[in-house]
């Protein structure tokens, strides 16, 4: 009787504690998990789906695991091999933490590869540097429950890291001068923009060590990223792409100001509605703003879609103008300065030139 007590106890009970463990895992990864997802789903949190599924993968192996340490614990093993036990467990469930934690943190990056422009070109290198420094942690985790001391490991890496650190303090600098322009969303590819130092052109590339600036000759600038934090830059597509221009004009004294005001809105409105790149349904308008020397001056203000499309626009408006100009007989004179001679010339008059 008691012989056959004792196998009841040595095949089904440990029998029992793992079937029920894996129908515990079964159950949280088919039914408490699909519960959870929903109510994140509510909360409207956009990683629920990348946290779920990293752990789904994994509940049934942990519940497994739990079931084992209940096993160990219960079959009256000696100390030193429910000790040795309980820690093989630890480090795989250890390892298998590490690798859901590094999982979940790579496709947070993909995600954000996705959504910002730009970062694609460093998510890779962004994405290992996150993997070493998770599994560094998991590995330094794991030798603390072995009880392996890592008191000198730890020193090592420190000198090691500051090696490294100093040997890579460039590309380290324009490493994270990148992630900061990208994730400020202030310069985006595709974006107009001018340097403080002077050159402008559209920003075709950023990526993890420089940013790539195109001219409108087609030359390509590149500027390291820790210097492009550091310089002043006007975007002049930020943050709505259409731009804001005006063209310097003048006409003789002996205008009728209305009149010019009228004929240029009117050319400037046919410019806004068919030349291209011309912001569709904007209303120009003309602004009178000094008397000069030999001329009142105004400007006419338009918009544009992108910087770069000022130049096609002012070039139609400056041919428009001038032939309705000559049509209306207003005059853009040429300039003039009155001379006051002094001594015998003067009194046959002023000299005008």
């Amino acid at each position: 009787m008691m012989l056959k007590l004792s196998i009841v106890e040595q095949l089904v009970v440990p029998s029992v504690i793992i079937v029920g463990a894996l129908i515990v895992g079964i159950f949280l990864r088919n039914v408490l998990l699909v519960v959870l997802r929903r109510f994140i789903k509510k909360a409207r949190w956009r990683f629920d789906d990348i946290v779920i599924g990293a752990i789904r993968s994994s509940v049934i192996f942990w519940s497994l695991a739990l079931g084992f340490y209940v096993l160990i614990r219960t079959q009256g093993l000696s100390p030193e091999t429910t000790e040795n036990l309980s820690k093989v467990l630890g480090v795989l469930v250890i390892f298998s933490v590490t690798i859901v934690v590094s999982h979940i943190c790579t496709e947070i990056i993909d995600y954000y590869k996705s959504v910002i422009t730009g970062l694609t070109s460093a998510a890779s290198m962004l994405k290992n540097v996150v993997r070493v420094a998770i599994y560094s942690v998991g590995v330094l985790i794991v030798l603390d429950e072995l009880r392996i001391s890592i008191s000198p490991l730890l020193t090592a890496l420190g000198v090691g890291g500051l090696a490294i650190g100093l040997g890579m303090q460039e590309t380290l600098s324009n490493f994270f001068a990148g992630l900061q322009i990208l994730a400020a969303k202030q310069i985006q590819v595709g974006n107009y923009i001018r340097l403080g130092s002077g050159e402008e052109g559209y920003v075709e590339d950023l990526n993890w060590r420089a940013t790539i600036m195109k001219t409108l000759s087609g030359n390509r600038v590149i500027i390291p990223n820790k210097n492009m934090a550091n310089l002043i830059v006007t975007n002049y597509q930020f943050p709505a792409p259409d731009v804001g221009i005006s063209l310097d004009l003048f006409v003789d004294y002996r205008s009728d100001l209305q009149k010019v005001e009228s004929v240029t809105v009117e050319e400037a409105k046919e410019v806004q509605r068919t030349v291209t790149g011309a912001t569709r349904n904007y209303e120009p308008s003309v602004l009178f703003t000094r008397f000069g020397d030999s001329a009142i001056y105004f400007s006419v203000n338009l918009s544009v879609n992108t910087y770069a499309d000022q130049y096609l626009v002012k070039h139609e408006l400056i041919k428009r103008l001038k032939r309705r100009y000559e049509k209306e007989r207003i005059v853009v004179p040429f300039p003039t300065r009155m001379l006051l001679l002094e001594g015998a010339s003067s009194r046959k008059g002023n000299k005008r030139v």
